[in-house]
């Protein structure tokens, strides 16, 4: 007792918090270990949390896969609840005469459309007609045209919705419309739109508006980025019309912030039975977020053909058992056998979708990727340009995108067939956010796409391993250490 006698409690707090706290990093290390997850994501946690303990601990609470699993029981407990109705939908019945159920002769784009029909359950559907933007204006003037033209219901869902001009002119387009008496309803993700106040949509609310953010964090809206994001952007409109790409709602879109400036982003307009699976996705997160059961007759009205365009609409999500999109673009890609071209503002592949871009490349694909010159996340950034140089010495062409800032999130396969949508090729698409693209079979649509991407590289400024080699070596060790932390960006 003599000798704890001289020892103070500062001390004996100090020693057993220190032991405590290290005991608790082991215990989380051990836990990570046990999961066994992927190898690589595994060592970037443990390597985060041995290095910088007190912020790797915060980092894994607040991102890890303990929230990971416990919110995706949830969300899976309400896809359940819904299921008995989602079967009568009309694109679920068996005798729906706009389900495509015999593929054609092209292997490769069969493939492609095998593969996202067995991870999403979605079918393909005959008899659509899209419409692609690249303007921001030219999309947001779509959008609030069919908006205005609603007669029964509008149901809006964005990452992103800003109390700005943009944003104002979207709200009071809603309110418009509430006022008449018809149903709107506004979803947007709880983080990406943290800075939307309350006070803003009050005027929606009041209207008799319904509005609900997906996932809340912490009742104060923190502007981290937790995982588990629902990265989704869909209008639907009386059942009929749909958009869904890469725009969101807020003044950059448009080019008014002159750090970005100008926006390049790419969105879809459809029309047809393909509306019927962006109702559903929507009636999904909404039924998520707020209870309300939307599947039903009067949100799924019939629709007859309108067009010759052959459309999937593949949602992806942690609630699913497959990593769809992850699955879709790496078929495409290894399916792949003239060409394939790749626009996407936040490149971090995983060893799977490097391995079958490289693949490809040898096996004499003309494979094409257009990145962001300037990017609005550098990390990501960096750690995108560290897979640049094994991708130059496969063949790839790579081509930086300038001036401004580049959204748009697009593929495009030996001319045959495209995809536009929310996913980035990056990690956090393919396993952590709530996604959604259109898939178009047809070598209308990919045509189109093709010109659009032969246009955007035209100006863009093409990466060599010359121009790389010339890098300082602090540009370099900055882009590995951001590879490493890749896995959990």
């Amino acid at each position: 007792m003599g000798y704890l006698d001289n020892i103070s409690w500062g001390a004996l707090i100090t020693v057993f918090s220190t032991v405590g706290w290290y005991l608790l990093v082991f215990a989380l290390i051990t836990r990570i270990v046990s999961q066994r997850k992927e190898a690589s994501a595994t060592l970037a946690w443990i390597l985060i949390i041995a290095f910088v303990p007190v912020a790797g601990v915060l980092l894994y609470f607040l991102m890890g896969r303990t929230r990971v699993r416990r919110r995706t029981r949830k969300r899976l407990r309400s896809l359940c609840e819904l299921d008995p109705e989602k079967n009568k939908l009309p694109h679920r019945l068996s005798n729906c005469p706009h389900i495509v159920r015999a593929l054609g002769t092209d292997e490769s784009t069969d493939e492609i459309t095998r593969v996202a029909m067995r991870v999403t359950d979605s079918p393909q559907l005959a008899g659509n007609s899209v419409e692609i933007y690249i303007a921001t204006d030219d999309a947001y003037d779509s959008m609030e045209a069919a908006i205005l033209n609603a007669r029964h219901h509008i149901h809006m869902m964005s990452y992103i919705f800003r109390s700005d001009q943009a944003g104002r002119r979207f709200r009071d387009l809603l309110v418009k419309k509430a006022k008449e008496g018809i149903e709107v309803r506004l979803l947007v993700d709880a983080v990406g739109s943290h800075q939307l106040d309350d006070s803003f949509m009050l005027i929606f609310e009041n209207a008799s508006g319904k509005f609900a953010r997906f996932m809340p964090v912490l009742p104060l809206r923190p502007t981290w980025r937790p995982n588990l994001r629902n990265h989704r952007k869909i209008l639907v409109v009386d059942g009929r019309v749909g958009f869904a790409g890469g725009l969101n709602i807020g003044d950059e879109y448009q080019g008014r912030k002159k750090k970005y400036a100008p926006w390049r982003d790419t969105h879809m307009r459809v029309e047809g039975p393909a509306v019927w699976r962006l109702q559903e996705v929507f009636a999904e997160d909404w039924y998520f977020a707020t209870d309300e059961d939307l599947v039903g007759p009067k949100h799924f009205p019939q629709i007859e053909s309108v067009g010759n365009e052959l459309i999937q609409v593949v949602d992806s999500g942690p609630d699913m058992p497959y990593e769809t999109i992850h699955s879709v673009f790496f078929t495409a890609i290894t399916e792949s056998n003239k060409n394939v071209f790749i626009t996407t503002p936040y490149f971090v592949p995983d060893p799977e979708v490097l391995m079958a871009l490289k693949t490809a490349s040898w096996r004499g694909v003309d494979v094409r990727l257009l990145l962001p010159g300037k990017s609005d996340l550098k990390l990501i950034k960096l750690a995108g340009r560290s897979f640049y140089r094994e991708l130059l010495e496969a063949g790839i062409k790579l081509y930086e995108h300038r001036p401004g800032m580049l959204h748009a999130k697009t593929m495009v396969v030996d001319g045959k067939w495209a995809t536009v949508g929310s996913a980035n090729m990056d990690i956090r698409s393919f396993r952590l956010n709530f996604e959604v693209n259109i898939l178009v079979r047809g070598s209308d649509f990919a045509t189109r796409m093709e010109e659009i991407f032969m246009h955007d590289i035209a100006s863009a400024f093409e990466l060599t391993n010359q121009i790389m080699e010339q890098e300082s070596k602090v540009q370099r060790f900055a882009e590995s250490l951001a590879r490493v932390l890749s896995p959990v960006l």
